[in-house]
């Protein structure tokens, strides 16, 4: 429909390019949850050890702990949105009614849900990539908590 700027093919089928993109977003996003999940787990176990550290000898070498541990979970998190963003993206996709009945019948519609869905991807593009350079600064504060941890339990 020209007016809309939506294409549709005219047998009403999917293209096999954007069945393929989809499949490939649903991994992604399934994928992501996994990770998200995986790292909560793990988050959970490194504040209970880094809690053990809030004593009066250890608690300055804990602080540079917090704060790669607080990064790391922060950025795990991220990984969810990002499922949630790619899950969303992918709904709207299903949403929209290729046919060229489909897109008579709601112009406006078909029109908006493929101008949301790589918005959405866009997004979930932008935190990936913000959540690996936060990942990468937890490195320095990882070597610093060890370093200032083996000073404490180093024997005299």
């Amino acid at each position: 429909m020209a007016a809309t700027g939506v294409l549709f093919m005219a047998d009403g089928g999917e293209p096999a390019e954007l069945a393929a993109m989809k499949e490939r977003f649903e991994a992604t996003a399934e994928e992501c949850e996994r990770l998200s999940g995986r790292l909560a787990g793990h988050m959970a176990a490194g504040w209970q050890r880094l809690d053990a550290l809030i004593a009066p000898a250890p608690a300055d070498a804990a602080r540079p702990g917090y704060a790669a541990l607080a990064r790391t979970a922060a950025a795990g998190n991220v990984y969810g949105v990002v499922a949630h963003l790619l899950t969303t993206a992918l709904d709207a996709t299903r949403n929209l009614d290729p046919t060229p009945s489909g897109i008579r019948a709601d112009p406006a519609g078909a029109a908006a849900l493929p101008r949301i869905a790589p918005w959405l991807v866009d997004r979930a593009a932008a935190m990936t990539a913000e959540r690996a350079g936060s990942f990468s600064r937890s490195d320095s504060d990882r070597t610093v908590f060890i370093t200032a941890l083996e000073g404490v339990v180093a024997p005299p």
